[in-house]
C-alpha cells in the first residue's frame, strides 16, 4: 500500500470449492490509526484480524469490539465501524445457507451484533485461525493463505440444512437476480410453499418477509450503481426510477448503506463493500452491468 493511501481494499474470488458458501473474500489495509466506515446491511461475515481491532455500533446503538476473530451477524441495517490501526483484515462475506450451516442462527433472531466465536466454533478451529492470523502478522504467511483454512471451516457444514428450505432460498436469490424490480407474485409462483412458509423461511435466512428483502437489495443494488461510476447510464436510470422518489431513495440508501447518495464514492472502504461480487446472486443484475 502506498504510503499516501489511508487504506487498500481488495476482493479476492473464492475458489470453487467454495461455491454456494462464500460470495467473496476481501482483504483491508491500512496504516491509519483511525479509521471510520459504514458497513452496509450484509449477509453474514466471518473476519480475521491479521492487524488492529474493530469497534462496530449497530442500529440501535449499541457497540461491541472485535477479538482476532470476528462473526458478525447478518445485518438488517447499517453499522458504523471504527478500524483501530495499523490494521489488517481478510474477509469472508458467506451466503444465507451457509451462515445457516456454520452457525444455525436464524437470521430473524440473531443480527447485527457479534457472535461469540466459542459459540459457533470449536476449540481447534478457533486456534487453528488464531495461529493463522499470528503466522500472517509475522510475516511468515500471505494473507491469502487464509482461504483454504477458512473455505474448510465453512465447507465442514456443522449443521444440516432443511432441502426444502434450501430450495426456498435459492428461488429467492434467483427471482432478486431476474431483474431490478421483481414481482413478488413471480416469487410465490416459483416456490412450492405456502405464503405463510415463504414468509417464515425467507424471516430466518434474509431476517425479513420477501417484500422487505427486495426493499433493502434494491437500496443496495443503487448504492452499487452510485459506487461503480463506469456502469451504464441506461443501467442507472432504470434502477434510480425504481424509487418513488428523490427522498425515499436518500432514505433507503442511508439505512442499508450508512451513507447518503452524496457520500458514496470511490475512495471509501465501503464503496469497496458495494463491490456486487460482495453480495452474491442478489446483485447478478449489476454485475452483469459492469464494463
Amino acid at each position: 500500500m502506498g504510503a499516501g493511501l489511508r487504506f487498500a481494499y481488495r476482493i479476492i474470488a473464492p475458489p470453487e470449492a467454495a461455491a454456494g458458501l462464500i460470495n467473496t473474500f476481501y482483504l483491508i489495509e491500512t496504516y491509519a490509526p483511525r479509521i471510520e466506515e459504514a458497513i452496509p446491511a450484509y449477509s453474514a461475515q466471518l473476519v480475521v484480524m491479521i492487524r488492529g481491532r474493530l469497534e462496530i455500533t449497530y442500529a440501535d446503538g449499541h457497540t461491541e469490539r472485535s477479538g482476532t476473530l470476528v462473526l458478525n451477524a447478518p445485518q438488517l441495517r447499517a453499522a458504523q465501524c471504527v478500524i483501530e490501526g495499523p490494521a489488517l483484515i481478510f474477509g469472508a462475506s458467506l451466503t444465507h445457507t451457509a451462515w445457516q450451516e456454520l452457525a444455525n442462527l436464524p437470521a430473524d433472531a440473531v443480527h447485527d451484533r457479534l457472535i461469540a466465536p466459542e459459540t459457533v466454533l470449536g476449540p481447534e478451529q478457533i486456534a487453528a485461525l488464531e495461529g493463522a492470523a499470528a503466522a500472517c502478522a509475522a510475516g511468515k504467511t500471505p494473507p491469502e493463505a487464509l482461504c483454504e483454512p477458512l473455505v474448510a471451516l465453512v465447507a465442514a457444514r456443522r449443521h444440516a440444512l432443511n432441502p426444502g428450505h434450501r430450495r426456498v432460498v435459492e428461488a429467492v436469490l434467483a427471482w432478486l437476480a431476474e431483474g431490478l424490480e421483481p414481482s413478488l407474485g413471480a416469487l410465490q409462483a416459483s416456490v412450492d410453499v405456502s405464503p405463510r412458509q415463504l414468509q417464515r423461511i425467507c424471516r430466518r435466512f434474509f431476517g425479513v418477509p420477501p417484500a422487505q428483502v427486495l426493499k433493502r437489495f434494491r437500496a443496495l443494488r443503487a448504492a452499487m450503481v452510485l459506487a461503480q461510476p463506469a456502469l451504464s447510464e441506461e443501467v442507472r436510470a432504470q434502477l434510480l426510477a425504481s424509487y418513488f422518489d428523490q427522498a425515499h431513495l436518500i432514505r433507503d440508501i442511508r439505512r442499508y448503506t450508512g451513507r447518503t447518495p452524496s457520500q458514496i464514492h470511490p475512495d471509501l472502504i465501503s464503496s469497496g463493500l458495494l463491490d456486487p461480487a460482495a453480495h452474491g446472486e442478489a446483485a447478478a443484475p449489476i454485475a452483469a452491468a459492469k464494463p
